[in-house]
């Protein structure tokens, strides 16, 4: 009986402070890894969305600006003199161009002037278009708005913002029927440099501008050298 009763009493004295010591420590490490299994889940999360995101924005834009691209075209006018050749504004951050495309229907094409410009201090590519306006009754011949410089007064038919959050870089390169860079250096392309514009390389880059920061890490660039078969001599 008192053996029962010694036993029943040694029982009663709970852990030690060393076995405590011991289930704090490993409670305190279970805890640690949790956590950092979380916060890594969360960087992993954050990361893929923006990497989406960003890749979203950059995946429209270069649709859009491959599709006018590729039907690039000379406006051609009735009396059959003073081609308007297809580029009408060339630099490394914007161009305007004539292009024919199907607008309504499979069967209704249409020439517009069309101007991709990306604003260095707004991050921002925009679209901007202008419809032509017949100058024959079959309606073979258009007039658009023509100038030499980056921007025309006349009012445009539409402006759309393709993406945001843009990196400032040289978004076009002008290639010649070779391949070749046209203007290497040069900010704006001349008049006799246009005519001789075969493709178009277009490079951009969606996400943080601030290169410094961790999220630039989730910048999502492209690169496209669009071919223009209607230019093609």
């Amino acid at each position: 009986m008192m053996r029962l009763l010694r036993r029943l009493h040694a029982d009663e004295r709970g852990v030690s402070l060393a076995e405590l010591i011991v289930a704090l420590s490993v409670t305190v490490l279970l805890l640690a890894m949790v956590g950092a299994f979380f916060a890594s889940v969360s960087r992993a999360s954050t990361t893929a969305t923006g990497v989406d995101s960003n890749t979203r924005v950059a995946s429209t834009a270069m649709r859009e600006m491959q599709r006018m691209l590729r039907v690039a075209s000379n406006n051609p006018v009735s009396s059959g003199v003073d081609t308007q050749y297809a580029f009408q504004y060339a630099s490394p951050t914007s161009a305007r161009f004539f292009a024919y495309i199907n607008l309504n229907s499979a069967v209704d094409v249409q020439p517009v002037e069309v101007q991709f410009t990306l604003d260095p201090a707004k991050g921002t590519i925009t679209e901007t278009k202008w419809n032509g306006t017949p100058t024959d009754v079959t309606k073979s011949y258009y007039d658009f708005p023509r100038a030499s410089t980056a921007t025309l007064t006349d009012r445009p038919t539409s402006t759309l913002t393709l993406a945001s959050s843009v990196v400032p870089t040289t978004l076009f390169t002008y290639r010649d029927a070779a391949g070749a860079p046209i203007g290497a250096g040069a900010s704006v392309l001349s008049a006799a440099q246009l005519q001789t514009v075969a493709s178009v390389t277009v490079a951009l880059t969606v996400g943080e501008r601030d290169s410094t920061r961790p999220t630039a890490a989730n910048n999502v660039s492209l690169t496209s050298t669009v071919g223009m078969p209607n230019l093609r001599s």
